[in-house]
């Protein structure tokens, strides 16, 4: 179904138009992740420095603040890929102000006739504005009808704050775009919906976040101790324009839940925190809107696509989809439909990653995070959920893992060496909450095997006993 929309929509574009962009597509297909992200006192870190240049692995304790580090990079491409968005909110938002003013302003004093009203309220509304796309006819329109239509008492100053109030909206329209206002606003937005403002380590007076790509700085970001954001740079375009947070597949329990939850995002000035709507955080609303809606994508690869289902399928027996009727998740065994509710966790994770793929959300301008995403498996399906990691980052997809099981380390290494990524491939340690730029497993192995020493001691002393 989703082949033949696209087939569709192909035959009624521009086919030189699609050939270049598809040929830009080719051009970068294979061509490897190669971007470095620098965190300083920012949350559980005191300092980390993360490859990303392909599949990331970061291995570590609890509490060492691995997830920090996929929370940020998913606040950062977010914010990025939103800011012009942000900008226009924010001067819909002013004009918007400006317009019901000279609204009421016109209502109360101007004593338009009433069949007028109608001409003037509509013309003084967001939408008109946002229909015309020359700025100045418009302005001009506002001046004409307003002369024509009101009649304002002598000796009033209604006339002239009517002016004072059109030459507002003037300035306003023709206001420039402020790029690193609007990042840093984008940032602040995105930052409080994850991390309820507080993303400066605690008592700490300052943090930094830097991204690079290879040795150019694309985004150089201070925190001071007020939780400002700050931009140190004329930031750089991105090559990711999209990241997926997973943290646990439990999510598929909830649509009733969040399919009416807002998130910091929606909170604005025009729109307040609403009572009794629910609040969560940015990366899990996203991944809920994800998991039901289609993004269309020309960077699919139909082989990579088809392989991959296939073997979740394999893995679990069966797919599972959003049924729109029902408005919620069903698992989808032979001919038996499983409520949601009633299926296992271990079949939701490698669902959650079918549902990205059939969605369109899985592809390589798009970094997918997993935050220890062994927790709802067994070892045995921890090493298939590590086999489909690896085949992702094959196929040149971008993956960040984060992971304290010596089983999925293990998995994700040897499947790395299989499949030929281990050029693209890093492991890197979370320890005192500090992360160092080298792969060093013989160390990940020490500090996550330690619970089977315990067990060879307890053996040992048990021996020994007898």
């Amino acid at each position: 179904m989703v082949r033949q929309i696209v087939s569709l929509w192909f035959e009624s574009c521009d086919f030189e138009l699609i050939k270049v962009f598809l040929d830009t597509i080719l051009k970068n297909k294979g061509k490897q992740l190669n971007m470095r992200l620098e965190l300083e006192n920012i949350g559980m870190l005191k300092k980390a420095d993360v490859s990303l240049n392909g599949l990331t692995v970061i291995a570590g304790e609890n509490d060492t603040g691995k997830s920090t580090v996929g929370k940020i990079l998913f606040c950062i491409i977010k914010a990025i890929s939103r800011y012009k968005e942000d900008f226009q909110e924010s001067k819909e938002y002013k004009i918007n102000n400006i317009l019901e003013r000279l609204f009421f302003l016109i209502r109360k004093h101007g004593n338009i006739e009433e069949h007028n009203m109608d001409t003037l309220d509509n013309l003084l509304s967001l939408d008109y504005y946002n229909s015309r796309k020359n700025s100045k006819q418009y302005i001009d329109a506002i001046h004409k009808n307003i002369e024509q239509y009101t009649k304002f008492s002598n000796n009033t100053t209604e006339p002239s704050l009517v002016n004072i109030l059109i030459h507002k909206l003037e300035d306003i329209i023709s206001q420039p775009e402020n790029k690193q206002k609007s990042i840093e606003n984008a940032l602040t937005k995105v930052f409080r919906s994850e991390f309820d403002a507080n993303i400066l380590s605690h008592h700490k007076k300052a943090g930094y976040i830097k991204l690079y790509e290879n040795d150019l700085l694309l985004l150089d970001v201070k925190i001071d101790n007020n939780n400002n954001v700050l931009l140190q740079n004329d930031a750089e375009p991105i090559e990711l324009n999209e990241a997926t947070f997973i943290e646990t597949p439990l999510i598929l329990n909830s649509h009733d839940l969040l399919i009416r939850s807002q998130t910091g995002l929606d909170i604005t000035k025009r729109r307040s925190r609403i009572l009794g709507v629910p609040y969560t955080t940015l990366h899990t609303k996203d991944l809920f809107d994800k998991l039901k809606l289609y993004n269309f994508s020309f960077d699919f690869d139909e082989l990579f696509e088809s392989d991959i289902i296939h073997d979740i399928s394999n893995i679990i027996g069966g797919e599972i989809i959003y049924d729109v009727e029902e408005k919620d998740f069903v698992y989808i065994k032979s001919d038996h439909r499983v409520p949601i509710k009633n299926t296992a966790s271990g079949i939701k994770s490698f669902g959650l990653i079918q549902l990205l793929i059939d969605n369109g959300f899985v592809n390589r301008t798009s970094i997918v995070i997993l935050d220890e995403p062994e927790i709802h498996l067994h070892p045995k399906w921890q090493v298939e959920y590590a086999k489909i990691i690896s085949i992702l980052a094959k196929y040149d997809i971008p993956i960040l893992v984060t992971s304290h099981s010596p089983y999925m380390i293990e998995a994700l290494k040897r499947y790395s060496d299989k499949y030929d990524i281990e050029h693209k491939t890093s492991f890197q340690l979370a320890v005192g909450n500090t992360i160092e730029n080298k792969t060093n497993l013989t160390e990940i192995f020490k500090i996550l095997s330690e619970p089977f020493e315990t067990f060879r001691q307890m053996d040992a002393k048990e021996l020994a006993d007898d």
